[in-house]
């Protein structure tokens, strides 16, 4: 594929005619790339296991003789990486916000898409990847887009609430839990929010009863823990009563031995500081604003004797 070619595909798929640049396409060919290179992340041996924007900036130097200067990072981010991912045709891996090894994807059905021979395959892989004016409108809304694993994604309305669950997604679960999966995501906007509910049923988890369950509930198999997750912007925090119903809630899981852990997140310390008193011994506090940082509200058994 050359860039002329990645233009014409990234027009033929809708992608907006201002982010169509030499740049834009050079970024879809260093994700696509499988040649081994040194000096990537640990485990990754070519830039389609994961580059950063350091990588993709060393591919255009070296595999296309341009000079780009460090400094323009930004302008990758920005420009390219920003409005692939706002596609759905790109996959951010990140721990934190600010977290140096963040590194980016191919979504498998792009990747998947410039290798595949014209014919009725790649008709429809076009197809599912092409973005509607619908499609894009809603993009510009302010949707909050959540990477629920390295190719998929799932998309709630706008609001800080909800990009608050986004936070506990991508943030705070892969910081505490191994092979994070969600099993449920909820919409503050009148939506049906995410289930996975094969993994519900295999949790045993309560599936007809949305109204009683919490924002954010996400397994680890690897583990067998269950974190669930109270996001508070304004009001919701896990208090005793609120403990008692989701324990309630969780007794199938723990039929099934799987360890479970109450969590409230809170954006920042200013909202946690208006309902520290209301929170739960036995539960556990999270602050977005604070990723690598976790609250433990331990509640000991008292001495006899």
């Amino acid at each position: 594929m050359t860039i002329d070619r990645i233009k014409e595909l990234l027009r033929d798929l809708g992608f907006p005619q201002g982010f169509i640049s030499d740049q834009t396409a050079l970024t879809v060919l260093a994700l696509a790339d499988r040649k081994p290179r040194p000096g990537l992340l640990p485990g990754h041996s070519c830039l389609a296991d994961g580059a950063r924007i350091h990588d993709i900036l060393e591919f255009v130097r070296t595999d296309f003789a341009r000079k780009v200067a460090e400094n323009t990072r930004e302008s990758y981010r920005k420009t390219s990486l920003r409005p692939l991912l706002d596609a759905g045709w790109v996959i951010r891996h990140r721990l934190s916000t600010n977290d140096p090894n963040t590194h980016y994807r191919l979504h498998s059905e792009l990747a998947e898409l410039l290798t595949t021979a014209p014919g009725s395959e790649r008709e429809r892989l076009s197809a599912k990847l092409r973005i509607t004016s619908k499609r894009v409108k809603r993009k510009q809304d302010g949707d909050v887009v959540v990477e629920l694993s390295a190719d998929r994604s799932f998309t709630l309305s706008p609001g800080s609430h909800n990009e608050l669950e986004k936070a506990i997604v991508e943030d705070l679960a892969p910081a505490i839990l191994a092979q994070p999966a969600v099993v449920y995501l909820g919409d503050t906007a009148p939506r049906a929010g995410y289930q996975d509910r094969a993994l519900m049923r295999r949790l045993n988890l309560p599936i007809d009863v949305t109204a009683a369950l919490p924002d954010v509930v996400i397994h680890s198999a690897t583990e067998n823990r269950l974190l669930v997750v109270e996001a508070v912007t304004s009001s919701g925090a896990i208090d005793a009563a609120r403990r008692e119903q989701l324990l309630t809630l969780c007794r199938g899981p723990v039929q099934l031995g799987v360890v479970i852990e109450l969590v409230t997140a809170f954006p920042s310390r200013r909202n946690l500081r208006k309902f520290v008193d209301e929170i739960a011994w036995g539960t556990g506090v999270w602050i977005a604003e604070e990723p690598w940082n976790f609250i433990h509200f331990v509640a000991f058994a008292p001495k006899v004797g």
